[in-house]
């Protein structure tokens, strides 16, 4: 964490500890461990363009081993480090709303102003998140109700960003715990005609993985 995210996130540290949280500055978020995986909270200083200003944005991750083991060994992530922080669904804040500044000059009241602002986005919206995505059926519900769905018709919840991310994991909810869902799930990827990162024939072999194990 950068001196800006310290600053908002110890302002936040009451709150957040209170719910279970533990601030883990080498990952840049509060953690809550669960039997499924963890729970986080992550504060992100996005800087800005003028530089007069940094502008601070929060997400709410949830992590679930049955999920991120299998989706972390296709390689999308390196390090083992970098794989522990992996998300199976995330929530944003909307965008629509104003952003959240932190000015150097003031950074000591900023951050403080601030926590009290993230606090109800925290309460009102994660708390609940949390909650209800700690249940695998509700992430595959998410991800696959309709299989493939672009990012903009889940805002302000994800999935993944990229469409070979977001199919794996969708893949691999569906292999856990709604199978009858998965050859449709497994279509909609195959003939998207939108593009991913990794070749084309490199996602076919995570597919023919996927296809291939008996369950998650």
């Amino acid at each position: 964490m950068d001196r800006i995210e310290k600053a908002v996130a110890k302002a936040l540290v009451p709150v957040l500890k209170a719910q279970g949280f533990e601030l883990k500055s080498d990952w840049g978020s509060f953690v809550r461990r669960q039997p499924y995986g963890f729970d986080a909270f992550v504060v992100v200083n996005q800087g800005s363009a003028s530089g007069e200003y940094f502008e601070i944005k929060c997400y709410g991750h949830i992590h679930h081993d049955r999920i991120e083991v299998p989706w972390n060994s296709f390689g999308f992530v390196h390090g083992e480090d970098n794989q522990q922080q992996t998300w199976t669904v995330m929530l944003s804040r909307p965008g629509n709303l104003p952003s959240w500044k932190v000015f150097p000059a003031t950074l000591a009241a900023d951050a403080a102003r601030l926590a009290e602002e993230i606090v109800p986005f925290f309460e009102q919206k994660a708390l609940p998140f949390y909650q209800r995505f700690a249940d695998l059926k509700e992430a595959e519900a998410l991800a696959n109700t309709i299989p493939m769905a672009d990012g903009a018709k889940l805002a302000p919840l994800s999935v993944g960003g990229p469409l070979d991310h977001q199919a794996m994991r969708s893949l691999l909810l569906a292999k856990a715990v709604n199978p009858v869902r998965y050859p449709q799930v497994r279509e909609a990827f195959i003939s998207s005609p939108k593009k991913t990162l990794f070749p084309r024939d490199k996602c076919l072999q995570m597919v023919a993985r996927i296809d291939a194990m008996e369950s998650v």
